[in-house]
C-alpha cells in the first residue's frame, strides 16, 4: 500500500538536528520566498475557471484518447453501498450514488504520476496528446470530493482535502500485486463493492480473478461519488438530476464528439437506478469504411489525408451521419515561424475539417473543435459548411479560442492560431474541396456535394475573421487555375473558370436558362452549372473577374449565328428569342431563323418581303386581316418577348410591322380573296363554305373598324363604271 499524493508540489519544511545549534545561534530573520498556493485554493481557481457540464465528460474522454482507449464508457449509479467494512469510517460519505468513467486503455507509471500532479500535465510535450493542460482532470471536483482510480496494477483514491487518509495525506493506493492488499480488495466488502459491480458491466472477468489471478486490469474506471455535502473544495451539490444535465449536454453533441479523435471509436451512457436495472441512454460509435478510401497524397507543402467517417448515434432512434473528413499537416521547413512555435508549443500544425455528406445542415450551427467539440457559443461558430478541427491554443477554461486581439497581441497561443489558420487552413480546405471532386468523378460522392462545401460568402459576412480567411481560400483556390466547376454537359466533368461558360447573370426564367442549357451542350460549349454562392465567390474573389466568359445575349447571339437553330425546338426558340431580345440590340438579330409565326414556324430577321410578319393591337386586331393570319407573330408569346417584337417593329428594324389603320386598308386590298380581286363587278359573292372567303363575323368587325376609323371610304374597281363610293360620317354603314 502506499500514499497516494493529489497536492500541488509546494515546498515542505522540517527540522534538521544537526543544524539547530547553528541556527540557535543566528539572529531570527523573517520567513522570504516564492511559494505554490495551497492545494485546495488553486483547485478552487480551477474550478471558477472550468466549466461545470458536458465539458467534464469531454475531458475524461480526451485523457482516454491520449491513452489510446477505444472504449469509454460513462455510468451514472444511483445505487448506494454498505458502510460496515471500510479502510476508514469517513470513507462513508463516499458509498452513495456515483458517477463512474470506463475507458479500455490502462493507466501507465506515467499516468499515475501525472494525475497526481494538478496543472503540471505529463502530456505537455507531446503534441499528439489531447488534454495536455492537466488541470482539465480536476474538473472533476465539480461533481466530488473524492475521486478514485481503477487500472493496470493499482486503485487509487485521493483526497485533497486530506480529510479521510490522515494528515498530509492526499490520498491511497493499494496494489494488486501485493498480498496485504489483495486481502483488503477481496475481504473488505463493502469498501470495493461499487468496483466490483462496475468490473462485471465492463469487463469478461470477475473481480477475484482480476485482483488474484491477473493482479493487472486492462483498463481504467474513474469513480466519482457525488457530493452531498458542502466542503473546502466547492459548495455545488450534485444529485441524480445534475448528472442527467451532464448527460444532455454531451448528448447534444454526441454527434460531433468522435469526430476528430484519433483512437476512441465507441462512447456510451448508461443508468442503473437504486434497484440495479441498467439502461443504455446512449451509445456513439464512429467507423471508417475500408472502400471509397483516396490514397494519401504528400503535396508540395502539405501531407493530407481524405476518408470517409461515419458517425451512428443510437438512443430511441438510431441516426447514422456519412462524413467526409480531411486531415492537412503542414511539413517542416515550409513556414519558419509556424516551425518555431510548433517546437516551442508543442503542437502539431494540423487542420482537420469534416463535411457531413447527403444532408444539408445550418451553416450557421457549424463550430470549431480542438480534438471535442468547444463550448457552443456564438465566437466558436464559424458559419463555414465544414467543421473545424486544430491544435487549438485556447483560454486556459478551454471555452474559447485566443486571437490576436489587442490584450493578446504578443501571446503566443494567439499567433500560433493566427498562422494556423492562414498557413494550415486554406491548403486542408483545398484538399477536401479537389478530393471531393475526385470523388464525385468516380461516382462515390454527388456532385452537389461538391458545390455545398463551397463556403457561402452571405453566411459569414457578419463574421469578420472567417470572412476573411474564406476569401484567403478562394484566392488561394483560384489561383492554382485548377479543375473545379461541374460541366453541363456531364456533372461528373470539370473544369477550371478559365476554360468555363458562365451562367447568366440577373432574374431569368427557368425556361429560359433551360433553353441555353440545352443550346449551349448541343453545339458544345463548355457551360457550367453552379449554386449562387459559389457564383458570389467567384464574382467576389476570382483575380481576374472581366476574364471570364458568361452568358450574355450578345454572346448566345454569337453562338446562334454559328450554329444555326435548325436543331432547337419550338419552346425553346421561343425562349431563346425572349433572351436575346433582352439587350435591345435588334440589328445583331439579322440573319437569326427565330421569327416567331403564329403557326408555329419562323421566319428570318431580314429586310426581305418573304420574311414580312405583323404585330395586331387592341385596336388593329388580327381578326380584321383573316386572309393574313399566318404572318402574324403568336398571340401568347411572354409579354417581354411581345414588348421587344413591338419595339423593332417601330424602330423599323426588319419586314415587321405594328398593323394600325393606314397598314391594315392596304394589306386588307392586297390580301383580298383572289376571286374578289378578278370581278368586273361592285359586288361580290361571299361564300361561307369557301375557305378563301373571310367567316361571317368578319363583316361585323371589319365595318365596326372602318366606322370608328374612317369618315370616308373610297373603292377603286374593277369593272365599267370604275365609281366611287364614300361615307360621309361615322356609323352611315
Amino acid at each position: 500500500m502506499t500514499l497516494f499524493c493529489s497536492q500541488y508540489p509546494e515546498f515542505l519544511t522540517g527540522t534538521n538536528p544537526g543544524t539547530m545549534s547553528l541556527k540557535a545561534k543566528k539572529k531570527a530573520r523573517t520567513s522570504f520566498g516564492a511559494t505554490a498556493p495551497p492545494f485546495i485554493d488553486y483547485l478552487k481557481d480551477i474550478l471558477r475557471r472550468y466549466p461545470d457540464g458536458g465539458q467534464i465528460l469531454k475531458e475524461l474522454i480526451q485523457n482516454a484518447d491520449d491513452a489510446q482507449a477505444t472504449k469509454v464508457v460513462f455510468i451514472h449509479d444511483e445505487r448506494s453501498y454498505g458502510t460496515e467494512s471500510l479502510w476508514t469510517e469517513e470513507l462513508g460519505k463516499f458509498q452513495g450514488p456515483a458517477l463512474y468513467a470506463y475507458n479500455n486503455a490502462a493507466f501507465t507509471e506515467d499516468d499515475w504520476g501525472g494525475i497526481q500532479m494538478a496543472g503540471r500535465s505529463v502530456k505537455r510535450d507531446d503534441p499528439n496528446k489531447v488534454g495536455r493542460f492537466g488541470i482539465g482532470f480536476n474538473s472533476v471536483y465539480h461533481i466530488t470530493d473524492v475521486p478514485s482510480i481503477f487500472s493496470s496494477g493499482h486503485l487509487g483514491m485521493m483526497d485533497p482535502q486530506e480529510k479521510v487518509f490522515g494528515e498530509r495525506s492526499g490520498g491511497f493506493r493499494w496494489s494488486l500485486d501485493d498480498a496485504e492488499d489483495q486481502e483488503v480488495l477481496l475481504n473488505m466488502r463493502d469498501q470495493f463493492q461499487p468496483f466490483r459491480d462496475i468490473v462485471s458491466h465492463v469487463c469478461d472477468h470477475g473481480w477475484s480473478k482480476v485482483v488474484m489471478e491477473d493482479q493487472h486490469f486492462n483498463g481504467t474506471i474513474f469513480r466519482f461519488p457525488l457530493r452531498n455535502e458542502e466542503s473546502e473544495i466547492s459548495d455545488n451539490l450534485y444529485d441524480s438530476d445534475k448528472v442527467v444535465e451532464l448527460f444532455d449536454s454531451f448528448i447534444a453533441d454526441a454527434d460531433l464528439s468522435l469526430l476528430f479523435l484519433k483512437n476512441v471509436t465507441s462512447v456510451s451512457l448508461l443508468h442503473i437506478s437504486k434497484d440495479g436495472a441498467v439502461n443504455t441512454r446512449l451509445q456513439v460509435k464512429s467507423s471508417v469504411p475500408t472502400d471509397d478510401v483516396l490514397e494519401p497524397e504528400e503535396e508540395s507543402v502539405i501531407e493530407g489525408l481524405t476518408r470517409f467517417k461515419v458517425i451512428t448515434v443510437s438512443s430511441k432512434d438510431q441516426k447514422e451521419t456519412k462524413w467526409l473528413l480531411t486531415t492537412c499537416t503542414m511539413k517542416e521547413g515550409v513556414v519558419e515561424d509556424l516551425d518555431l512555435l510548433t517546437k516551442k508549443l508543442s503542437f502539431l500544425p494540423q487542420v482537420d475539417l469534416a463535411f457531413p455528406c447527403g444532408e444539408k445542415r445550418d451553416c450557421s450551427q457549424s463550430r470549431l473543435s480542438c480534438f471535442l467539440p468547444l463550448p457552443n457559443n456564438e465566437s466558436n461558430k464559424t458559419g463555414l459548411p465544414v467543421y473545424v478541427n486544430a491544435c487549438f491554443g485556447l483560454t486556459d477554461n478551454r471555452r474559447h479560442i485566443k486571437w490576436q486581439e489587442e490584450d493578446q497581441r504578443h501571446d503566443e497561443h494567439a499567433l500560433w492560431n493566427e498562422m494556423l489558420m492562414k498557413k494550415v487552413f486554406p491548403q486542408a480546405y483545398i484538399k477536401i474541396i479537389q478530393d471531393a471532386i475526385k470523388l464525385a468523378q468516380n461516382s462515390i460522392l454527388p456532385v452537389s456535394s461538391v458545390y455545398n462545401l463551397w463556403p457561402d460568402l452571405t453566411q459569414i459576412q457578419h463574421k469578420e475573421k472567417w470572412h476573411a480567411l474564406t476569401l484567403d481560400v478562394f484566392h488561394h483556390l483560384f489561383r492554382q487555375n485548377v479543375a473545379i466547376l461541374s460541366l453541363a454537359k456531364d456533372e461528373r466533368q470539370f473544369i477550371s473558370p478559365s476554360e468555363a461558360v458562365f451562367p447568366c447573370n440577373g432574374p431569368t426564367s427557368t425556361n429560359i436558362l433551360s433553353a441555353i442549357k440545352r443550346a449551349l451542350v448541343s453545339c458544345g460549349e463548355n457551360l457550367v452549372t453552379l449554386p449562387a454562392s459559389v457564383a458570389r465567390a467567384i464574382n467576389e474573389a476570382y483575380p481576374n473577374p472581366a476574364t471570364l466568359k458568361h452568358v450574355t445575349p450578345a454572346f448566345l447571339r454569337a453562338i446562334l449565328h454559328r450554329t444555326g437553330v435548325d436543331n432547337i425546338t419550338k419552346d425553346d426558340k421561343l425562349s431563346l428569342l425572349e433572351y436575346i431580345l433582352g439587350d435591345e440590340q435588334y440589328k445583331e438579330l439579322e440573319g437569326l431563323h427565330l421569327l416567331p409565326l403564329s403557326d408555329g414556324s419562323f421566319r428570318y430577321f431580314t429586310y426581305k418581303e418573304e420574311d414580312t410578319a405583323l404585330i395586331d393591337s387592341h385596336e388593329c386586331p388580327r381578326v380584321l386581316l383573316p386572309f393574313c393570319k399566318p404572318f402574324f407573330i403568336p398571340h401568347d408569346l411572354t409579354p417581354a418577348c411581345s414588348a421587344h417584337l413591338k419595339e423593332l417593329a417601330r424602330r423599323n428594324f426588319f419586314k415587321v410591322t405594328n398593323i394600325d389603320a393606314s397598314h391594315l386598308a392596304e394589306y386588307a386590298r392586297r390580301y383580298l380573296p383572289p376571286d374578289w380581286k378578278q370581278t368586273g363587278k361592285n359586288v361580290v359573292a361571299w361564300d361561307n363554305n369557301n375557305s378563301q372567303h373571310p367567316p361571317s363575323d368578319w363583316f361585323q368587325e371589319f365595318w365596326r373598324f372602318l366606322n370608328n376609323h374612317f369618315n370616308e371610304i373610297c373603292w377603286r374597281g374593277h369593272g365599267n363604271s370604275g365609281g366611287k363610293a364614300s361615307l360621309k360620317t361615322p356609323g352611315a354603314a
